[in-house]
């Protein structure tokens, strides 16, 4: 805490705090924003501004100048001066200059601390003379001694650029680090040295910018060649000392710029030079060889495409939920490979806001891309683009890495993981071990992670342009990359086995054997769900909820095919990696059979994996892995690695019902074997909105009503079984409250599988 800034506090609310165009400022002791905004205003109440703001504009100054630009022995020592006066001594602590006193008096401390800013940030003019540029400078949060972690070059391009274009670019910090407001006044000055009026001067690249930019080589000299040489440098390439002067060494690392980002490296500094070395797009209009698009690619399109150039394409691995329909199509990979073009996988559910991202979200997005990018057949290591689209500023980094980390250990190194999304967070994402390759939303020329940042090293795509090309059936609008050849995309993809052939086959011959016997379909379809949950799925509580076994088939199954957990368990056809489990597909299965479907049976699969997922939900938050019981239980409901209701078990669970009802809706006349070969064969495709169908009448508050029935329900059935559960399964004691953000956690995780279908 820095006492003269909580006196500077305790002041402005005393003064101001009963002006309706004042925002009281808390009293902290350290400098921020809010201080700096309350000083503003306080400066716009004495100068007679009606309604004050944040900001110190062209208004504020104009008021300022009318009122008289302050200095030593001129300055009104009425009320209103002595305020002002206390204003800007008020300024001058929080930013670190030391004015000789907080006293409303202007006197030699005060000038001394304002030609020291006017010294620090490299204004040619250092008498001491508060002009409203000084004010404004001395009102903001902007460092103009070197920073901690600055670069002392960097700041030599800062206090270069004060000192010959703070007319129109305003005094900029001097701190060491090019960012935004540095990456603005290089364009000031390149505007002023183009001869574009001071009044038509915007700081930013427009038609005007971009036609008065001069062709640069060996052997330019002047202030074109300055600019030059301080935008090279903060794109990380060094052309020497700053002088002006277009020499080899200036010659050379232009070259080497235009390697890197994809021109003709010919060492001449013309307008697609200039235009990259200052904006995040580039030239715009040059030519790309890759893209992204949400539209489908059909042969006419494909087409269009190769005739532009273009030979990578981005597409999507999902949709957004009820959004368009953007995902890769059926039968579109082979019409991309045909046409000889090759395709790079992009995830993007959202991501447009901070509020989006954390570990909870990565693990959510790196499982569902990594079931898509299976059920595609992307081939193992291939890069898939998780995005950040939106501008995310610096204190939304944390969160963003936090959420990228999740996704690198959930795909555990099957896929490789991308970054999309401004320079800024490209940059700070690839820093984590197990992010390949960047891709740049350069198009976004006016995102603050945009501006003053370098093109990340490991990019791969860098996005300039969204235009439409070709005409009729081949028309198509995509968004223009440059393509930097680290990642060529995928040129194939693997064409999925059947892969429970073997599976199928095997339960051919279960139902065969239980059939020997003379036994009708329902009887034989009750021995084989027996013989495969009877070594984990038994005993009096699995007897109340499945019904008992049959230990004679039992025996006899074993001795034709060995030990139930050898049995051959059949793969998700979605993901083509999951393994089904078989013992707990076939408990679940039973059970619904037994009891048609009704809440007994719920406890053998889904309801009695939800309150597993409840006590492994109260652990992870008591060991400090999860902040909240509800994020801990989206994590674990429906989730990989170390989990009771994982993401296989949750198959199990919803597969066992949707069999199990096939067969009750038939009256047990169809063999489980007939019923479980139809539901692998084509079946699952639709199993989680049959599963919603079925059991929740398609209602999200059925879904949460029956889920809240089981975990906390007073009928005294639910008791007796939940309290058999808790016994087994050593869950503990747990609140109402917490079982139903277990049950809201299990209705917002199963709707987002079902809006996945």
């Amino acid at each position: 805490m820095d006492e003269m800034v909580l006196r500077v506090q305790k002041w402005l609310n005393q003064e101001y705090s009963n002006d309706p165009g004042f925002e009281v400022v808390s009293l902290t002791g350290k400098t921020g924003w809010s201080t700096m905004y309350a000083l503003t205003r306080a400066l716009q109440i004495e100068l007679g501004i009606p309604n004050p703001f944040n900001n110190f504009g062209d208004g504020t100054a104009a008021a300022y100048n009318k009122w008289g630009e302050m200095q030593l022995g001129s300055v009104p020592t009425d009320s209103k001066g002595k305020q002002i006066v206390y204003i800007l001594q008020g300024a001058c602590y929080c930013k670190g200059y030391n004015p000789g006193g907080f006293d409303g008096n202007f006197g030699d401390g005060l000038k001394s601390a304002v030609q020291k800013l006017q010294t620090d940030a490299g204004l040619p003019v250092r008498d001491g003379k508060v002009y409203d540029y000084v004010f404004k400078a001395f009102l903001t949060m902007d460092a103009y001694v070197l920073t901690a972690g600055g670069n002392s070059r960097i700041r030599d391009i800062q206090q270069n650029l004060n000192y010959s274009y703070y007319k129109t670019a305003g005094v900029q910090p001097t701190d060491g680090f090019y960012q935004r407001n540095t990456n603005k006044a290089l364009i000031y000055g390149l505007q002023t040295e183009i001869g574009i009026a001071p009044n038509n001067q915007t700081g930013s690249i427009g038609p005007a910018t971009t036609a008065g930019l001069p062709t640069l080589l060996v052997g330019s000299r002047g202030n074109f060649v300055k600019l030059f040489q301080y935008a090279l440098y903060v794109n990380n390439y060094d052309s020497g000392t700053f002088d002006g002067i277009y020499g080899t060494g200036v010659k050379s690392a232009v070259t080497e710029f235009q390697k890197f980002v994809g021109l003709d490296a010919d060492g001449i500094a013309g307008k697609q030079a200039w235009l990259s070395v200052l904006t995040s797009s580039g030239d715009p209009n040059r030519k790309g060889t890759a893209c992204d698009c949400i539209t489908e690619i059909t042969p006419a399109r494909a087409q269009t495409l190769k005739n532009a150039g273009y030979q990578t394409i981005g597409r999507y691995l999902v949709n957004v939920p009820g959004g368009l329909n953007k995902k890769i199509q059926p039968g579109e990979l082979k019409t991309i490979f045909d046409a000889g073009l090759t395709v790079f996988p992009i995830y993007q559910t959202n991501g447009a806001s901070s509020a989006y991202f954390g570990p909870l979200q990565g693990a959510i997005d790196g499982e569902q891309a990594l079931i898509s990018a299976q059920q595609y057949g992307f081939k193992d290591g291939a890069t898939i683009y998780f995005s950040v689209d939106y501008d995310a500023l610096g204190g939304d980094i944390p969160k963003i890495l936090d959420y990228y980390q999740a996704i690198i250990t959930v795909l555990g190194g099957k896929y490789s993981v991308g970054v999309y999304g401004p320079r800024s967070i490209c940059i700070e994402v690839s820093k984590l071990d197990g992010i390949s390759y960047s891709f740049v939303s350069g198009m976004s020329t006016g995102f603050s992670g945009n501006l003053g940042y370098p093109l990340p090293k490991n990019w791969a795509f860098d996005q300039i342009l969204e235009y439409a090309i070709g005409s009729g059936e081949g028309k198509i609008a995509i968004d223009k990359n440059i393509k930097s050849g680290r990642d060529n995309g995928q040129n194939s993809v693997t064409t999925a086995p059947s892969l429970n052939d073997a599976f199928l086959n095997k339960m051919d011959e279960l139902q065969k054997l239980a059939a020997k016997d003379g036994s009708g379909v329902s009887k034989q379809n009750d021995s084989c769900l027996d013989y495969l949950r009877n070594e984990r799925f038994n005993g009096a509580m699995w007897v109340a909820i499945a019904g008992p076994l049959d230990a004679t088939f039992v025996e006899k199954a074993a001795g034709e095919f060995g030990l139930a957990r050898d049995f051959i368990e059949p793969i998700d056809p979605e993901s083509k990696s999951y393994i089904i489990d078989l013992a707990h597909l076939a408990a679940t299965c039973d059970s619904v059979i037994l009891d048609e479907g009704t809440f007994i049976s719920d406890y053998a699969g889904w309801g009695g994996d939800l309150l597993t997922a409840l006590r492994d939900s109260i652990s992870l938050v008591e060991s400090g892995r999860y902040d909240t019981i509800y994020e801990a239980a989206y994590a674990t409901i429906g989730g990989i690695g170390e989990s009771s209701f994982s993401y296989s078990d949750l198959l199990s669970d919803i597969d066992g019902y949707n069999i199990g009802m096939d067969i009750v809706k038939n009256n047990n006349s169809k063999g489980l074997s007939e019923v479980v070969r139809n539901y692998y064969s084509n079946g699952w495709k639709n199993r989680y909105s049959k599963f919603y169908q079925e059991k929740f009448d398609s209602s999200p508050d059925i879904l949460y009503g029956k889920a809240d029935g089981l975990i906390n329900g007073d009928n005294p059935t639910y008791l007796s079984i939940r309290q058999a559960f808790r016994i087994k399964f050593n869950i503990p004691y747990y609140t109402p409250e917490i079982g139903q953000i277990v049950c809201e956690a299990w209705r917002d995780k199963f709707l987002v599988l079902l809006g996945r279908e």
